[in-house]
């Protein structure tokens, strides 16, 4: 009887120990931490030129990170193979450009679809304004949104893909 009682005393010391683990380990939170906002993205598609001047050639897409940095990514369909291609970001439309020039960049075609990162985890951007002055100009995912702008890219003085980028979208 002295042995059936002391196991069970050790019984209920193990399980009370269990419990007040178990207890003091919830917690009651009545200010949960929200999760993080969804990270937002838009892509706006480019067209071709001359007889594809109908025919979407790609899109270029602005997504947010975390950290309110934003990533730009050019995804193409057409592109001429082994070619030194221009990637312009232009202020206003095509039909009526500004002189600033938000974005410029170079790649070589693969002739096949090709995914470019144009920008990774930017908040600012130096933005080229008429005579060689530059001036660093907010990027994130809102300010981009807003700009009224158009990508081009281009093979030499060909156009391979033009479209709208921004609000003028």
């Amino acid at each position: 009887m002295l042995m059936f009682n002391k196991n069970t005393l050790l019984t209920g010391v193990v399980i009370a120990t269990v419990l007040g683990i178990t207890v003091s380990s919830c917690k009651d939170d009545d200010n949960p931490t929200p999760p993080p906002p969804t990270p937002r993205s838009k892509s706006f598609e480019l067209k071709g030129s001359g007889a594809d001047k109908d025919k979407k050639v790609g899109d270029i897409t602005i997504t947010e990170n975390t950290d309110s940095s934003v990533n730009v990514v050019l995804n193409l369909t057409k592109n001429i193979k082994d070619a030194d291609h221009g990637v312009y970001l232009i202020a206003g439309t095509a039909a009526a450009p500004k002189t600033d020039t938000l974005l410029k960049g170079t790649f070589k075609g693969t002739g096949a679809a090709l995914k470019i990162d144009l920008l990774t985890k930017v908040k600012s951007i130096k933005v080229s304004k008429p005579g060689g002055i530059q001036k660093d100009t907010a990027f994130k995912y809102n300010n981009a949104i807003e700009l009224s702008s158009h990508l081009k890219v281009m093979k030499a003085a060909d156009t391979i893909a033009i479209g709208l980028f921004g609000k003028s979208n």
